[in-house]
């Protein structure tokens, strides 16, 4: 009987406990949330970048020059003349000099294709990008001398009308197909006359967006 009495004492304090710990077990509270809107934007400066060579060497080979000459000069027509004597021993006779008309290289137009390339992102007023070439950093000259590297050498080559096709373009962004461009200059070859490197002019690039 004892132990049936404390056996009930036992499940009504646990049920009591139960209920007591149901009763106090706080509620979850409502989710709170707050919002905002931010304006994002991305703000874009002009750049430039210019692609070049630190150096050109320009080969011109025999077969070339002999094309500027208008070709290898050919047998002139046969020729009759009379005999001098001056003494004894000796004859002469005088032909007439087989020079032909000289090659007109005093002014040969020279084109430099892809001479440099640029990518750009300009401003929406603008919106352009221009590139100038020149003989002297900061000036426009179109001229210059080339000299015979050869110790003593009085032989040259003159350039002028140095230019650039494309000189004013839109913007390309940076990841688009760059823009080239092609030089072209005059050259005077009618005082090269040794086979040598000729030099002493630098080609000045700038590109600027706006």
């Amino acid at each position: 009987m004892h132990f049936t009495k404390t056996l009930r004492a036992s499940a009504l304090a646990a049920s009591l406990a139960v209920a007591l710990g149901m009763a106090f077990t706080p509620t979850p509270a409502a989710a709170d949330t707050a919002t905002g809107n931010t304006a994002f934007k991305v703000i874009l400066q002009p750049v430039t970048l210019l692609y070049y060579y630190s150096a050109v060497n320009l080969t011109i080979p025999s077969s070339a020059l002999l094309t500027l000459a208008g070709g290898a000069p050919t047998a002139l027509a046969a020729q009759g003349v009379n005999a001098a004597a001056s003494n004894a021993t000796t004859l002469s006779a005088s032909l007439t000099t087989p020079s032909g008309t000289a090659p007109s290289v005093n002014n040969v137009a020279l084109t430099l294709n892809n001479f440099w390339a640029v990518r750009s992102i300009t401003t929406p007023s603008s919106g352009s990008t221009k590139v100038t070439v020149s003989f002297a950093s900061g000036t426009a000259t179109p001229t210059a001398t080339l000299t015979g590297a050869t110790s003593g050498s009085t032989a040259t080559i003159g350039l002028t009308s140095l230019a650039t096709s494309n000189g004013t373009f839109t913007g390309t962004g940076l990841g688009g197909t760059p823009q080239t461009g092609n030089i072209t200059m005059n050259m005077d070859l009618s005082n090269a006359t040794t086979a040598d490197t000729y030099k002493g002019a630098t080609i000045y690039i700038s590109a600027t967006s706006t």
